[in-house]
């Protein structure tokens, strides 16, 4: 078992109002999943993915990581797992403007002790999603759909154990969304766990597994036969 949520809540406290984000979730991940998380607005997909990705503390329940509970870890507990065993993706892209797409990939390493020659790792990275010849260009010279391969190198840079994407294809155009999924396909088969969420339905049907969130909660999920 790669990661293990047990009756997990999270509330937050907005004045007077208490916000159930999620309402007991209970969720097994194993090594090489590629799972969707779909549900419209406001129904906790994103901070499903927080708690999964060690942004967030659940309100009660418990996170499980590799077999150890890390749902007491002090903040710089959390921060160093999430540096040596989480990837993130997001809807923007989050680049550096003034760095290379090479020097943007780079600097994830700076928050790890796992690489050794950053330089190398992130050329290889940038050729695996396509972008070996774009290594020196800065975001500005690089399309949408480029900076995303970016940022998803980016992501893999430490070896994460899981790679989570909170809509990563919600500002590019449905050509590149699919550019981006192949990727994202390509690198299950090299056994990256994926964890993404989308409200594009046609992206979530290519997951080995589809989680539906409704209110806080599982409402209902579909495995498919690989």
């Amino acid at each position: 078992m790669l990661i293990e949520l047990i009756d997990v809540y999270k509330y937050y406290v907005m004045g007077l109002t208490t916000i159930k984000a999620l309402n007991g979730i209970n969720l097994k991940i194993d090594k090489g999943e590629f799972i969707s998380i779909v549900g419209p607005s406001g129904s906790g997909k994103t901070t499903l993915l927080n708690i999964i990705g060690l942004l967030d503390r659940p309100t009660k329940g418990k996170v499980i990581l590799e077999n150890k509970d890390v749902s007491s870890l002090n903040d710089n507990e959390l921060s160093s797992l999430r540096a040596e065993k989480i990837g993130f993706i997001f809807q923007t892209f989050n680049l550096i403007p003034n760095l290379t797409a090479k020097e943007n990939v780079e600097l994830a390493s700076a928050f790890s002790n796992k690489v050794r020659d950053s330089e190398k790792k992130a050329l290889e990275l940038l050729k695996i999603v396509g972008l070996e010849d774009r290594a020196n260009h800065r975001p500005s010279q690089l399309s949408g759909g480029e900076q995303q391969r970016v940022a998803i190198a980016r992501a893999l840079m430490n070896d994460p154990i899981i790679l989570l994407a909170d809509e990563p294809t919600g500002n590019l155009d449905s050509k590149t969304s699919l550019e981006i999924l192949e990727i994202f396909k390509m690198l299950n088969k090299r056994g990256v766990t994926i964890l993404l969420v989308t409200h594009n339905m046609m992206l979530a049907e290519e997951a080995n597994r589809i989680l539906y969130i409704k209110d806080g909660k599982i409402e209902n999920e579909v495995k498919k036969s690989n």
